[in-house]
């Protein structure tokens, strides 16, 4: 089932979904009837220059253009309405000013918002092992035809345990670090990510969210990048980036950046060999003990594809919450941070089964401003952040 999405920011999947832009990052700028060239980190893409059309057409074109246009954040092309409407957005907001304080934005998010609640954290903890059991129990039953049904189901579940994982990296799900800590390595070793190798990489994708080469979650090939390249390793990052398999890159970005103890602090590589080390003792003890019971056919449809449809999900959101053509990755010279994580952050609305089993992750705005705010409190500063904007933001 495809999302729906209310963004702030935002991508085009290719599908039919609905993405409501909050705000675009850069001022608008008068389009013209020249050709539009877009430029997104890998190269451009041409469009064809505006139709001929009667005086009377092509007045009232220019009237919509010139109100309804924004750009793309680098003042080489401009986009209206209509075609940010085409990308998947039902409404775009006003663009986010340069020089804005971080502390003005945070003022007008309520104390309640960053309040930890242990009890509201163990009900999502006992939520995310109840559905990931039951979606177990649901492969094992139905029919050989109805497990993408129940693959789809334990996929997102598997995502629960990484979003609570999540949470704990944070800060932002118990008020013990100890128990974060405990909790993220257990909930994040069925899916062998080791839970502190990932804090460390995650929490520089938000001090440089959109910042070009340093965001560590993605950002675009620039041209000059793609043209060093090899041929074979040239075509193989055209073939991820630019087919369906990029719904899947997330694990290309898991083995490259989390069990190289090189890429890690002196300080950093004993809690994340201890973070490898829970992984493999995993995989050690559970993968023979699922073989023996159920068979390789087992291990494949109750821990491979689950997992598969995990690492699509984080493909999908590590996507859709700060990519699209009008949203800009900047250099580390002219990046704002406000600009980056208000205005090149995405907020998606997805079916209630998929938000509940994923605990809000996708009301992503909130998060990016303040990485402390739980994800039960995450729609408050939401639902505020869009009073005090006008519902522009």
């Amino acid at each position: 089932m495809m999302p729906t999405a209310s963004a702030r920011g935002g991508m085009g999947l290719g599908c039919r979904h609905r993405l409501q832009a909050r705000s675009a990052p850069t001022t608008g700028q008068a389009s013209s009837s020249k050709p539009i060239t877009r430029q997104n980190g890998s190269g451009s893409v041409r469009r064809r220059g505006v139709p001929k059309a009667t005086p009377r057409q092509a007045a009232a074109s220019m009237v919509t253009e010139e109100t309804l246009v924004y750009t793309d954040g680098r003042g080489n092309s401009s986009l209206t309405e209509s075609e940010i409407r085409d990308f998947g957005f039902t409404k775009v907001g006003k663009p986010v000013p340069h020089g804005i304080p971080m502390s003005d934005v945070l003022d007008s998010i309520p104390k309640v918002a960053f309040e930890k609640d242990d009890r509201e954290a163990y009900k999502s903890l006992a939520l995310t092992l109840v559905a990931c059991a039951a979606s177990q129990v649901l492969i094992a039953m139905v029919p050989n035809w109805l497990l993408p049904v129940a693959w789809a189901v334990a996929g997102t579940a598997f995502t629960g345990f990484f979003v609570l994982a999540h949470d704990c990296g944070h800060r932002s799900f118990h008020t013990s670090k100890t128990v974060e800590d405990v909790i993220g390595t257990l909930l994040m070793a069925p899916l062998i990510y080791p839970f502190e190798a990932w804090r460390f990489k995650h929490a520089q994708h938000h001090a440089k969210t959109n910042m070009l080469v340093e965001d560590t979650a993605w950002h675009p090939v620039v041209v000059e990048e793609m043209e060093e390249m090899p041929a074979f390793i040239r075509g193989a990052t055209k073939t991820i980036l630019g087919t369906p398999i990029k719904f899947l890159a997330s694990i290309l970005h898991w083995v490259k950046w989390h069990f190289d103890l090189s890429l890690y602090k002196k300080t950093e590589k004993p809690k994340v060999a201890t973070s490898i080390a829970a992984c493999a003792i995993f995989a050690a003890v559970c993968w023979p003990l699922l073989v023996a019971h159920t068979g390789w056919f087992g291990f494949l449809k109750h821990y491979v594809v689950p997992w598969l449809g995990f690492h699509f999900w984080l493909s999908m959101f590590t996507l859709v919450h700060h990519t699209s053509p009008h949203i800009p990755f900047k250099a580390k010279d002219v990046w704002d941070p406000v600009q980056a994580q208000l205005g090149g952050t995405v907020h998606c609305t997805y079916p209630k089964w998929i938000e509940v089993l994923c605990f809000d992750i996708m009301v992503h705005v909130p998060h990016h401003l303040s990485p402390r705010i739980p994800h039960y409190r995450l729609r408050l500063p939401d639902d505020a952040l869009k009073a005090k904007n006008g519902g522009d933001w």
